[in-house]
This record gives C-alpha cells, sequence and structure tokens, in this order.
C-alpha cells in the first residue's frame, strides 16, 4: 500500500514537473516574456551625427544588438514653413516607413496635425507608465496641437529665470525681489537703479545680451503676456491693439529712461565672437542689477567665479496667470508613427530615455533641463526654480514669407527708432507700422 502511494506521488509530481517545463517553454509563467530584440529600427532624425551625438546610447541601451537605420531630415523643406513641410513629412513617413521619429517643435506639430503620430497617452497607460514623473511644462508643450494630444515626449527641456545682482541691491539700498515677477515689475524695478546718488557709472538696471534694439525686449514681453502680433482667422496684423500700442508705449519709455540697454552686434554678418559676448554681458560683469537668461547661465556664471553674490527667480510671469511663463521651450521630440512596424519596441525606447536613470545622464550634458521631476536637478534648489512655471500657449505664427518678415522687421525698427528721437508720436508710429506691414501680407 506504501509502495503504492510513493509511486503515485512519484507519477503526480513528475506531471507536475512536465506541466511547469511546457509552460516556461510556452511562455505562461506568469511573468511575460522581455520582448524579442528587433534586429532592424528605422528611426527619422535630423542626421546620423546628431544620433550618434545624442541618442544613439540611451537607445542602445534598449537594445544593444539592433541595428539603427537612420532616415536623416536635414534638407531645408523639413524646417522651412515655406516649402511645404506636411508634403515632405507625408512623402517620408509613406516611403520610408520610420518605426520611431525624433522631431523638432514645427515638424512634430505638422505631423500631429497630419494624423501621422500615435497617441502616446493611451500606450503610457498600457504599459503602466507614470506620466506624473514628466516635468508638466513639458507635456503642455508637446500637447500643443490641434487635439490636444500627447503625440510625442521629449527628455530635455529649455527655460528663462530672472537673475538678480544681491550685492548692486543692497549697495543701491533697493529692497531684495523676493516673488516671481512680471515683465511689468521687473522695469519698475530696473527703473530703480537709473540715476541714483551715488551710483555707478555704467551700472543698468537690466541687461541682457539678446537685445539688439528696443523690438526685441518687446516681441519677448509679447510672448509672455501672450501677446500675439498676427490674428490668423483674420489675416491681419495686431499692431494697432490696445494691447500692442501699450507695450510698445512701455518699452520705449523704459528705453528713453536708460531702465535697460540693447546695442547691434558689433561683428558683422551672423557670426559673434565669444569676445564680444562677454562684453555685451554685463551682468556677469557686475554691471547690471537684473538680466533674463536660460538654465546654462546658471553653468556659466559658475564657470566666470564672479565675484557678486547673486539669486534666481522663476519668470518672467504672465500678468493673468503668474503660473505660467519662463519662456519654455522643447526640441527633439520622440514620436511614433501611426503606421510603425514596431509600435511596442519604438515604446521601449521612449520609456528609456524618459526614465530618471537617463535623467542623470541629460543633466551631465549641459543641453537642456531633464523633464524628470524624480531627477536631481529637478530638486537641486538652483535649478528647481526651472520646474515650477507652465508655458504660456504658443502664438500663431503670422504667415509671412522670409523676406517680408525682414522687412516687417526692418518697418518696425525704423518706426521705433523714429518715436525714440522724437520724430514721430507713439499713435503714428504704431498706425505706420499697422499700414505698412499690413501690404506685406499675402491675399487670401
Amino acid at each position: 500500500m506504501r509502495a503504492a502511494v510513493l509511486r503515485a506521488r512519484g507519477r503526480f509530481l513528475a506531471m507536475v514537473l512536465a506541466v511547469c517545463m511546457l509552460a516556461a517553454s510556452s511562455g505562461c509563467t506568469g511573468k511575460s516574456k522581455p520582448p524579442v530584440e528587433p534586429t532592424e529600427l528605422t528611426i527619422a532624425c535630423i542626421n546620423q551625427m546628431t544620433f550618434d551625438a545624442f541618442h544613439r546610447s540611451a537607445l542602445q541601451s534598449v537594445y544593444p544588438n539592433t541595428t539603427f537605420k537612420i532616415v536623416p531630415m536635414d534638407d531645408p523643406i523639413y524646417y522651412n514653413p515655406n516649402l511645404d513641410i506636411r508634403i515632405a513629412l507625408n512623402k517620408m513617413f509613406e516611403t520610408k516607413k520610420p518605426d520611431l521619429v525624433i522631431l523638432y517643435v514645427p515638424q512634430y506639430r505638422y505631423a500631429a496635425d497630419a494624423g501621422l503620430l500615435r497617441d502616446l497617452e493611451s500606450m503610457a497607460s498600457m504599459n503602466k507608465f507614470d506620466l506624473g514623473t514628466l516635468y508638466e511644462g513639458m507635456l503642455d508643450r508637446v500637447r500643443n496641437n490641434e487635439e490636444g494630444k500627447l503625440y510625442g515626449l521629449s527628455p530635455t527641456f529649455y527655460s528663462s529665470a530672472v537673475y538678480y545682482n544681491k550685492t548692486l541691491f543692497q549697495s543701491y539700498g533697493v529692497p531684495l525681489p523676493d516673488q516671481d515677477m512680471t515683465w511689468d515689475e521687473i522695469l519698475r524695478l530696473a527703473g530703480l537703479f537709473v540715476n541714483q546718488p551715488g551710483g555707478e557709472d555704467g551700472v543698468r538696471g537690466l541687461s541682457m545680451t539678446s537685445l539688439t534694439k528696443p523690438f526685441d525686449l518687446m516681441t519677448r514681453i509679447a510672448r509672455t503676456e501672450g501677446i500675439e502680433m498676427y490674428d490668423k482667422a483674420a489675416n491681419r496684423l495686431t499692431f494697432d491693439s490696445e494691447a500692442w500700442h501699450a507695450l510698445i508705449s512701455k518699452v520705449i519709455a523704459a528705453y528713453e529712461h536708460g531702465t535697460f540697454n540693447a546695442e547691434p552686434y558689433k561683428a558683422k554678418g551672423n557670426i559673434v565672437s565669444q569676445d564680444e559676448m562677454r562684453q555685451r554681458d554685463l551682468f556677469a560683469q557686475g554691471k547690471a542689477a537684473l538680466t533674463i537668461e536660460s538654465e546654462f547661465y546658471v553653468t556659466q556664471l559658475k564657470r566666470q567665479y564672479v565675484k557678486f553674490d547673486w539669486g534666481l527667480l522663476p519668470g518672467p510671469v504672465q500678468s493673468r496667470d503668474r503660473s505660467r511663463g519662463g519662456d519654455i521651450s522643447t526640441d527633439s521630440i520622440y514620436a511614433i508613427p501611426a503606421k510603425s512596424g514596431h509600435p511596442k519596441e519604438a515604446w521601449k525606447l521612449i520609456e528609456a530615455v524618459m526614465s530618471e536613470k537617463m535623467s542623470s545622464i541629460y543633466a551631465e550634458r549641459e543641453f537642456g533641463l531633464p523633464v524628470q521631476v524624480n531627477g536631481r536637478m529637478a530638486k537641486d534648489p538652483m535649478y528647481e526654480v526651472f520646474y515650477r512655471l507652465r508655458p504660456v500657449p504658443q502664438q500663431a505664427e503670422y504667415s509671412l514669407g522670409v523676406n517680408e518678415k525682414n522687412e516687417l522687421l526692418q518697418i518696425i525698427d525704423d518706426e521705433t527708432d523714429a518715436a525714440i528721437a522724437g520724430r514721430r508720436s507713439v499713435d503714428d508710429a504704431v498706425a505706420a507700422i499697422q499700414e505698412a506691414g499690413s501690404r506685406l501680407l499675402p491675399d487670401r
């Protein structure tokens, strides 16, 4: 009897073992098998060199044995809206059939609106990927399409902040800023440093190396405040609006007062030397109380070992919604074509570049800020200010060709200079800009 029981138990154990072995061989062990590594994935990107420099290492860590075939998008048609980007993208998606695309913002927007991309919100949900670990401002930016859907993700973003010279504030007896500031508040504060008794020669309240003329500041303020130059629906310029009139008046008054400086580059052509950039950087020289610069300026100030105390605040912020501002932007947006032959494998690649592990690598590269809010940069007191704001919704681009845009900018510069010199009133300058600029718009 006992021998029979032992034989029965032996047969039972043998059967269990056989079932387990069968289950293991068929992938039914209770755990999903790791995805089979593809032999080749096709990726559309600006070019092979950019892919190798910025993307390859991250993607190769997911699929070390996969060959990445690059479809280059360095032809000007992919970047110039006057050459139809939509046609070029449609043709590339249809003929090259990429599994994954890495796009710049204009390309991404066109591809999203044309229905060429997969909705990544559903893919994140299906793969239990927590989008809440990503910087909300980046998600706002990539949702800026006709449907407001998440068709792409970017592992990094760029932003700006208000830098202030604590030493100058204290020596001039001006209270330190202690809250996020709008452009109006920045200009008022900067104006306190002009003609102060006992003040130093050459000190400005506000200086930015990117300002070469008053209109540069006008466009920065307009972008933060959401003031558009062009009404796309009506196909008309909007310089005759109350908002633009007030903005132009404000900036001209601040320029005349000496609140900020805006000087043309001395260099000829498009190349500006490092020496000239250093000479223009009054803030780093301790000769400007305030500046608005990107996250990379933190590194620059540290490397220059500046001899004054400084701090930074988020902003500038929008006056009607102080949770927005900071001139936030993205590039290198990862997306999956709607007709991708390997969508699951492409998603695994996107998951990898958005991970906390990769954020540490991006933090060392100094090309933007990692979007992972659990990463070390998002928690660094020096950098966390760049994560506080959400972007202002992007404005519509005005419908002008390159030559017409340049002509419009020249008209604006001429009329602004005339108003500053007292040869025209602000009202007349605004009317002239609106009238002359309107003649440049194409008929529809």
